[in-house]
């Protein structure tokens, strides 16, 4: 019988990340009023009424109970767009108070959540918001970047009482140091490109197209400790526009996404399944900014798009995932070996580095069968396919 590991967890033709920028605890008060309208709140007030994040779990998330969010989190005091701002804004690290620690480490806690590092301020403002320059483009050698994310992660630390796992490039813009730091850093996966240089806000100054195109939404690695690089595929505004209606998540929404308009946009997303690749899922949590203009993509100029795109994933084959889980599988998948010792039996290698870690094999016996675990339970296996606890020790296939 032949063993093999599938390209994902559960044989799902491809993970769904959903990524938002900037959860930060920052506040843009956009039109002077000194209270909290929908749309300003950058995390500052945390889950409360009119908050982003109050906005995104009630009018987003409740409807898909199976969607992960991988937030990407300024942990410093976030800069603005412009040096002489044009709105008052309020900034502040997120571990300034008992409060901000508790708002961000009760997300990081949730198991459909996890708070990713990205930077501490996100940059340097200069005149005029063309003139802003993303945080790892600042850095003028690996040290320097170094030493500030090391002030950042303690940041973090003190917040979470964990070390990030993983991160983004603000702007996914960086530089010749920017890889080299995030590798001596030891982050185990990080965001480095929009679509790998294709599409908005792609940057082909820092590794340009991949010679095969369908790599360049996929996983890769990079650095000497192979940092996994999950690329950002998709924009969450992808059916901004299509409609000017409302539509609410049930039976409108299906006939929504039956229009030709809708039907045409979501080539993107067959594309990626077709070929198992990655569907992230960018956006930001709010659209205020400081220089009076719309941070975009966001949540709430995309909120119908975001829930046609989810609404369509909903019957789709597809394993949501935050980045770190994500990881984990496809070092798990990449690193651990099979060996077959008989026709019915098979272990794993004796490095215990991945227990407590699930793999999902696909069997060349296509009819349903049982494997007894070294632990002894027993796990069905339908389809020629099954998800295992990785353990030491033999398992032994009953057909």
């Amino acid at each position: 019988m032949i063993i093999k590991p599938c390209k994902w967890y559960g044989n799902a033709d491809s993970p769904v990340m959903f990524m938002i920028d900037d959860l930060a605890n920052t506040w843009v008060d956009t039109n002077r009023n000194g209270v909290l309208d929908l749309g300003e709140d950058w995390g500052y007030f945390k889950d409360r009424d009119n908050s982003s994040f109050r906005y995104l779990t009630e009018r987003i998330l409740q409807h898909f109970p199976h969607l992960k969010v991988t937030f990407f989190v300024p942990v410093g005091m976030r800069a603005g767009m412009i040096k002489n701002a044009l709105i008052r804004t309020v900034s502040k690290c997120i571990n300034a108070d008992k409060e901000s620690k508790r708002f961000f480490k009760q997300i990081h806690d949730h198991p459909n959540y996890e708070l990713a590092y990205h930077g501490t301020t996100h940059g340097i403002v200069g005149p005029h918001a063309a003139d802003f320059i993303q945080e790892w483009e600042t850095f003028q050698s690996v040290d320097e970047a170094l030493s500030q994310m090391g002030k950042g992660v303690d940041i973090y630390y003190d917040a979470i009482g964990q070390k990030p796992r993983g991160g983004k490039y603000c702007g996914y813009k960086g530089n010749e140091y920017s890889d080299d730091s995030i590798d001596l850093a030891g982050f185990s996966w990080w965001c480095r490109y929009w679509n790998r240089g294709h599409g908005r806000g792609g940057d082909k100054t820092i590794a340009g197209p991949d010679e095969d195109p369908l790599m360049n939404y996929d996983i890769k690695r990079f650095g000497e400790s192979a940092v996994i690089d999950i690329p950002s595929t998709l924009d969450g505004g992808l059916l901004r526009g299509a409609s000017q209606n409302n539509y609410p998540v049930a039976k409108t929404m299906k006939r929504f996404l039956k229009k030709s308009l809708v039907r045409w946009k979501l080539r993107e997303i067959d594309f990626l399944l077709e070929h198992k690749l990655v569907i992230s899922i960018q956006e930001h949590i709010a659209p205020s900014r400081d220089d009076g203009k719309r941070q975009s993509p966001n949540i709430f100029d995309d909120t119908d798009s975001l829930l046609g795109i989810f609404e369509y994933l909903r019957g789709k084959n597809v394993w949501y995932c935050t980045g770190s889980e994500l990881a984990d599988y496809v070092n798990v998948r990449d690193y651990l070996s099979i060996t077959q010792k008989s026709e019915d039996t098979f272990k794993f290698n004796d490095d215990l580095k991945y227990s407590n870690h699930n793999i999902t094999l696909s069997f060349s016996e296509l009819n349903p069968f049982k494997i007894i675990l070294p632990n002894h339970s027993i796990i069905d296996v339908t389809d020629g396919v099954a998800s295992l606890p990785v353990m030491k020790g033999e398992y032994t296939i009953v057909i």
